[in-house]
């Protein structure tokens, strides 16, 4: 129970600090406090809808993952991004921790770059068949439009260099058959939610 009245504390305090944020870029980052050896694909509501292949490794106690995808925009768009996660270990901490760090770049009609950093914090919990992990992943993010004719929902004016609070909350629910579906909700503007699956190595 008290893991549990954390991580809604914590969902609290991101939605409140999410709620003025500008339109985002990103795809939902799909990541629990727990580094993985995966590759998975994944869909969210970018646009009409966006479709990516995301590749994990572990490394060095953490992971790194390069990101690739197509959003259909108004003229269509080719998603790039690269990621890492390290864990956190706190004394005494209920639950797990992990730093978080991105860049993701939208190329298309109307391009944008950004990078973004912040702590993911859930936990683990058995069921049985299978482990779910909810989380909160609140991060600091800041996005560059270089230009480009078309708004697309995704920012109010070109040429524009914006620092926002941005925040999802999600979950991993993983299976003994080494495949994990995983939601993600995004508490800002833009892709509102996600869903994928992986397959772990």
């Amino acid at each position: 129970m008290k893991q549990i009245r954390i991580a809604a504390a914590l969902a609290l305090t991101a939605a409140l600090m999410a709620g003025s944020a500008q339109a985002q870029v990103y795809t939902p980052p799909f990541m629990s406090p727990t580094p993985t050896n995966d590759f998975g694909v994944y869909v969210s509501d970018l646009g009409d809808v966006a479709i990516e292949g995301i590749w994990r490794r572990l490394s060095r106690g953490g992971d790194i993952g390069l990101r690739a995808g197509y959003a259909d925009t108004e003229e269509g768009a080719l998603l790039l991004g690269i990621e890492l996660r390290n864990p956190v270990i706190l004394a005494g901490a209920p639950i797990g921790l992990a730093f978080t760090a991105g860049a993701q770049g939208m190329i298309g009609d109307d391009p944008r770059v950004g990078g973004q950093v912040g702590f993911v914090a859930g936990q683990a919990l058995p069921t049985g068949s299978f482990t779910v992990t909810p989380y909160i992943h609140p991060r600091l993010a800041i996005v560059a439009s270089p230009g480009g004719g078309n708004d697309n929902g995704l920012a109010e004016d070109d040429d524009e260099l914006d620092l926002d609070v941005r925040a999802d909350i999600g979950a991993d629910f993983d299976f003994a058959s080494n495949v994990s579906l995983r939601f993600g909700i995004n508490l800002a503007e833009g892709a509102s939610f996600g869903i994928g699956l992986a397959w772990r190595r």
